[in-house]
């Protein structure tokens, strides 16, 4: 357990300084404000998985293996949709709780529109953006010249070595997705909860590419099964699913 904590400290401190590094770049005269958002995105995140001492369980296989299935007879239950063809689109973490509840964690507008500028960046250009070449997706202007750039993108620029582009697919997520969550997603990130007999509610956000891709999280709290406090099981998507963005997001967890 000494061993433990004080790798746990180690880890800390590390991150610690990696921010400070960070902070110092920042401040260097024309680099560009959003340069290391990934970075201080990264670093937050393993400052506070560290600092909560959960013991984290990955529930990873090929599509249609069985893994959902499996998480739900660890809480003796049917809390996680099942069925024919791709179902998990985004890593689900599940817990044992008080009470039934799935929380939904939003990306803000921000988070989309810098996810769109990262991925148009990666693909040939059609028309440029408007105003300082940065699009947000509610303008029905911007919508058309990213439609415009998917529609004019070739074999090779869709498909590489055999797999899905997952900036085009990323995109293609957004804009099949917009229409659904428009009224969801707000300027701040938002969280949603369903409880109790509103729970279900939430798997049609996890179980389409087009919603989930709007979301940053998803945590269930469960209130039945074998699984002690402090455990987490993460239903994880298939890892040869064809849309890449999934092995990229059991990668992250």
């Amino acid at each position: 357990m000494d061993n433990l904590q004080e790798l746990h400290r180690d880890i800390i401190d590390a991150n610690r300084d990696l921010s400070s590094l960070i902070r110092l770049a920042r401040a260097i005269p024309e680099t560009p404000a959003h340069s290391f958002d990934d970075w201080e995105k990264t670093l937050r995140s393993i400052e506070k998985q560290v600092s909560e001492e959960i013991l984290r369980v990955a529930v990873v296989g090929s599509v249609k293996s069985g893994k959902s299935t499996f998480t739900n007879s660890l809480f003796q239950g049917d809390y996680l949709k099942r069925g024919a063809g791709i179902i998990t689109s985004i890593v689900t973490r599940v817990r044992c709780g008080d009470a039934l509840k799935a929380t939904l964690y939003f990306k803000s507008w921000e988070e989309v529109n810098d996810d769109i500028d990262r991925a148009l960046a990666l693909l040939p250009p059609v028309d440029p953006a408007p105003g300082n070449g940065r699009l947000d997706i509610r303008d029905g202007a911007d919508r058309s010249i990213i439609e415009q750039t998917l529609d004019a993108l070739g074999p090779e620029a869709l498909h590489a070595d055999g797999f899905r582009n997952a900036n085009s697919v990323l995109l293609s997520s957004y804009m099949k997705g917009y229409g659904r969550v428009e009224a969801i997603v707000s300027s701040d990130t938002l969280v949603r909860r369903f409880e109790g007999d509103e729970f279900s509610a939430h798997l049609e956000f996890v179980s389409e590419d087009a919603r989930a891709v709007y979301l940053n999280d998803v945590q269930l709290e469960i209130n039945s099964g074998t699984i002690e406090r402090g455990i987490e099981i993460a239903d994880c998507q298939g890892c040869d699913s064809p849309n890449p963005l999934h092995l990229a997001m059991i990668q992250d967890y």
